[in-house]
């Protein structure tokens, strides 16, 4: 079944997808659509295409996410910029902890190295924490 909208529809449309920045296709996504059907406009398939990046972080299981600097916010290793990396560093911290208990080390509690209190004497590190 094929729907017609009417001229106005199509323009609202058009405009709600504009202003959602949806309204366009990238040229690497069109190339790679038409050299899947045989034209070839003789331009490389960018590595770099910021939509496939996006897609494949999506897609990506925190497991298998590796971590970088620029993960981390202002240099802490232990506030990230985003839900997936912050996953995936509290998975590592976890394991880490869960092999030195099995290696017999007596370890009840985690102290972050870049943030908050390091021990119970330490003011300033306890006033720039959220717990105490």
């Amino acid at each position: 079944m094929k729907i017609k909208l009417e001229n106005w529809e199509e323009d609202a449309l058009e405009g709600r997808l504009d202003r959602l920045g949806m309204a366009f296709i990238e040229f690497n996504e069109f190339n790679e659509f038409s050299m899947a059907y045989g034209i070839n406009f003789q331009e490389d398939l960018l590595e770099t295409d910021n939509e496939d990046i996006l897609d494949m972080k999506i897609n990506l299981s925190y497991k298998d996410y590796k971590i970088s600097k620029k993960d981390f916010f202002n240099g802490c290793s232990t506030i990230l910029t985003s839900e997936k990396a912050a996953l995936a560093r509290v998975n590592e911290i976890y394991g880490n902890t869960r092999d030195k208990q099995k290696q017999g080390q007596n370890v009840l509690k985690y102290t972050d190295p870049d943030f908050g209190p390091r021990r119970k004497t330490d003011i300033e590190g306890c006033a720039y924490s959220m717990n105490k």
